[in-house]
């Protein structure tokens, strides 16, 4: 038979000890998922406290008395108990007792009863039953509300709640530390009976669907130790009245601000986040490391280093960034998306002359360094106000391309390599410097770049005798280690060089005499190759034409010239000049130098009948049973129409194709050109 209920009983807090720590900032020891979290979160709002050893303990019961503390304190009525202290309500709990300001408070705002005899039973393990009836009276539920049949009709509506979710559902179970907090989480997140967020009694003011970026941030005037979170606003930062656990960081929910508007907690909501490496970035989304493609719309928020953007203003900005982090709302859309910090330029070293400064040399916000504009961090005022302009400096970047730190060029050189082109030389790291050209360096060539006076550059060829070979399943050039960031180019003979990828070498080894320069950084690891006619990655690829031209006014002094032409996608070529043989009238590639002279031809393999379902996307492609890898570059070519497209529109097109590809079968071949049947 039913009992009615007669008297409900207690609740207390969760700290076993008079001497607890203050909220620690990092993870427990001992507690993981949902537990971790919410002993995070519950730490972080003063409710609940660990043991010296850094330890949670979750296995550990609770008395009565130590649940009722916790009642007061997720109520948010921690500060006034003074008014209930030194009173004795019950026979067992004595006015100077520990506990007896939080449970003569709980009994007067009816969160708990005592037992028929008058007394309290402070030492007595609290059960299931007990904490959902307490948990219940918080979120305003009377008995009216539940039922009269205790503990069943409390449990019943506990279960439909979710108070019950991650903890035993058996009422006298005696409730652990960690359920108590898995309890206490659940509550925080509820309406309570009227409706309300209950998440309001714990604070002066929220701020909701805020993401938090930053438990302890720099803010815009330096001032350290702020919270900085993200909303639909953009980023504002926050004077913390309680520390927040690092472990909060990338969550979104509700930032809790007390009454001089100072952080005081971070309640998670439920929303979906996925954290992605990143491998490349289009106008309609990501794509990450394994392949996966995640479609983000143009109108989604973009977080990049504290700026907000909208994806369809910002999209390219996220290449280069090592991850991203997806948010998605309760639509299952994607409505926010962040990014790692910028590291295209972390650590990268400048040497030259200090051109100029401004506003002024002691105090500089930008500096000019090799024709570059550079922006002056906070940290690099001090070691820059040691120099003036005119002097030889070497400069250190952050990610973000800001000046961090200066020295003397005496004391730290930096070797600058870049591709000289357009009468500039874009700079292996990205940046690129400006001024008056001097030194034997050509158009096309990797250089070595010197700054030899103020607004004057020496750019010399990059090349050396090698006598080392590349071995990519080790990773090393002869016995050196390759560098995990290492600038690869590839050139034919004297032609222009281009950058690639290391993953573009498909071969395992890489003779020395297709090697025409490397150099090492301060670690003693190769940080540029420049290679020779390996990947077939220097041609430039299309229809080629060939034919004889005869040249010279008279008979006698007439002679013939070979010329060639390629057209592809960007249109026909001017005529070059061949000294190599050439095969015209068909698909293939060839490599010019700045001359004009075609310097090679890299002949491609024909295959035909290949069907639209053999693509794997636009990436690869299964060809004589073999997959091949698509160039990024790829040239496609309808043959209807007689004009070049995109590998999309002529799938689209038709579902029968011819491709040509370079290399060998098996090795490292690779489509380089895709025409329609």
């Amino acid at each position: 038979m039913k009992r009615k209920v007669l008297s409900l009983l207690t609740a207390g807090g969760l700290c076993l000890t008079l001497a607890v720590l203050p909220a620690p900032a990092e993870a427990f020891t001992d507690v993981s998922g949902d537990t971790a979290l919410a002993v995070e979160v519950l730490t972080s709002l003063g409710i609940v406290s660990g043991y010296a050893d850094g330890a949670y303990h979750p296995e550990d019961g609770l008395t009565r008395a130590q649940f009722c503390k916790l009642a007061v304190l997720a109520e948010g009525h921690g500060d006034q108990i003074s008014g209930s202290a030194y009173r004795t309500l019950f026979s067992d709990v004595a006015g100077n007792h520990w506990a007896a300001p939080y449970i003569n408070l709980a009994y007067e705002e009816g969160l708990v009863s005592g037992y028929g005899d008058g007394s309290f039973g402070p030492d007595d393990p609290v059960t299931v039953g007990q904490a959902v009836t307490v948990a219940l009276h918080l979120l305003g539920y009377t008995t009216e509300d539940v039922g009269p049949f205790w503990p069943e009709d409390y449990m019943s509506l506990g279960e439909k709640l979710g108070l019950l979710d991650g903890i035993s559902t058996d009422a006298s179970h005696a409730l652990t530390r960690g359920e108590a907090a898995l309890l206490l989480y659940s509550m925080l997140s509820m309406h309570d009976r009227d409706g309300g967020d209950y998440i309001e009694k714990l604070c002066a003011s929220k701020i909701a669907d805020a993401v938090l970026l930053d438990v302890d941030a720099e803010g815009e005037d330096g001032t350290a130790g702020l919270v900085q979170v993200c909303t639909a606003q953009g980023v504002s930062y926050y004077q913390p009245a309680q520390d927040l656990p690092e472990t909060l960081e990338g969550s979104r929910g509700t930032l809790l601000l007390d009454q001089a508007g100072e952080t005081a907690g971070f309640l998670p909501d439920s929303t979906v986040s996925r954290t992605l490496t990143l491998a490349e970035v289009d106008a309609n989304g990501v794509t990450d490391t394994s392949g996966g493609f995640y479609s983000v719309s143009n109108s989604a928020n973009v977080l990049l280093d504290d700026t907000l953007a909208t994806y369809s203003t910002c999209w390219y900005d996220l290449d280069g960034r090592d991850t991203v982090t997806l948010y998605y709302n309760e639509k299952g859309v994607v409505d926010l998306v962040t990014a790692s910090q910028a590291t295209a330029y972390e650590g990268v070293l400048l040497s030259g002359y200090y051109e100029d400064a401004s506003p002024n040399a002691k105090s500089p916000d930008t500096i000019t360094l090799l024709g570059l504009q550079l922006t002056v961090a906070d940290s690099g005022r001090s070691s820059l106000s040691q120099f003036e302009v005119g002097d030889r400096i070497t400069v250190t970047l952050n990610g973000e391309g800001e000046v961090v730190s200066a020295v003397s060029y005496s004391a730290r050189q930096a070797d600058l390599y870049g591709m000289l082109q357009n009468g500039q030389v874009t700079l292996t790291c990205g940046l690129t410097v400006k001024g008056t050209i001097t030194g034997s360096g050509e158009e096309g060539d990797l250089v070595k770049v010197l700054s030899t006076g103020k607004g004057t550059i020496s750019a010399s060829p990059a090349e050396k005798t090698v006598s080392l070979s590349l071995d990519l399943t080790r990773g090393t050039l002869g016995s050196i280690p390759l560098a995990e960031d290492v600038s690869v180019y590839e050139r034919v003979k004297d032609s222009p060089a281009v950058e690639l990828d290391l993953e573009d070498i498909l071969v395992s080894t890489v003779s020395a005499s297709q090697i025409d320069f490397y150099a090492t950084n301060d670690q003693g690891e190769v940080n540029l190759l420049l290679l020779n006619d390996v990947t077939d990655s220097a041609y430039t690829y299309g229809k080629i034409y060939s034919w004889s031209e005869t040249v010279g006014q008279t008979e006698e002094d007439s002679y013939t010239l070979r010329k060639a032409s390629v057209e592809n996608s960007s249109g026909t070529s001017q005529e070059y000049t061949a000294v190599v043989s050439i095969k015209g009238g068909t698909m293939g590639g060839i490599a010019v130098n700045t001359e004009g002279t075609v310097v090679g031809t890299a002949e491609l393999t024909e295959v035909q009948q290949v069907s639209r379902s053999d693509f794997d996307g636009q990436e690869t492609v299964v060809a004589d049973g073999v997959q091949i890898p698509v160039s990024d570059q790829v040239e496609v070519y309808n043959s209807d129409t007689g004009n070049w497209t995109t590998l999309a529109q002529a799938k689209a097109y038709t579902d029968t194709f011819t491709i040509y590809y370079s290399g060998t079968l098996g090795v490292d071949a690779v489509v380089r050109v895709i025409v329609t049947q």
